[in-house]
């Protein structure tokens, strides 16, 4: 199954399914399994191979899940990506089932590149800059990418706006050579 296919339709069935004052929960819940996944290989060999039957992968399941002592909807949820065989997809399921809890609720995260860390003047200037954008709350993931020489890009949603100076540079380029 695609992944990007697979975090869509089983973020839309989390979102639509779980209470929304419950998706954060199942969203932790979620990200502590794909942390157990990636910290040891062969609980993700379990799920995702075909050399263990359904019966053996819910008994390790609800095992992992004791251990947890994740909720209903984190348990049901979790077994629903198993059985759907989307387990190498839960870090895009994750990702996706954020952005649509935090459209539902009016905040969007918005990732900020830029070549050095952001002041928090400049960063909330533009926090007000995108709020007025988007018309909702907006929070602030940001990143050094020096490589960018100056200015910044920024990705809301599937939105990006690149003001950056090597983003310029590559227009120039790009308009040179036709």
């Amino acid at each position: 199954m695609n992944k990007t296919y697979a975090a869509k339709k089983l973020s839309k069935a989390l979102i639509n399914t779980v209470d929304i004052s419950a998706v954060p929960r199942v969203i932790a819940e979620l990200d502590a399994f794909s942390g157990l996944i990636d910290a040891d290989k062969r609980f993700k060999l379990l799920f995702v191979s075909q050399i263990f039957s359904e019966d053996e992968k819910k008994k390790a399941l609800d095992q992992i899940l004791s251990h947890m002592k994740a909720s209903p909807q984190g348990a049901k949820f979790l077994t629903l990506i198993i059985t759907q065989g989307a387990v190498t997809a839960i870090k895009e399921i994750i990702n996706a089932s954020l952005n649509i809890y935090e459209g539902r609720i009016g905040k969007v995260t918005a990732e900020v590149s830029s070549p050095v860390a952001l002041d928090e003047n400049y960063s909330n200037r533009l926090k007000a800059v995108l709020k007025t954008m988007t018309n909702k709350e907006v929070e602030i993931e940001s990143s050094i990418d020096p490589s960018l020489i100056g200015g910044f890009i920024v990705k809301v949603g599937s939105t990006i706006y690149d003001s950056s100076l090597k983003g310029q540079l590559q227009l120039l380029k790009a308009e040179l050579t036709r």
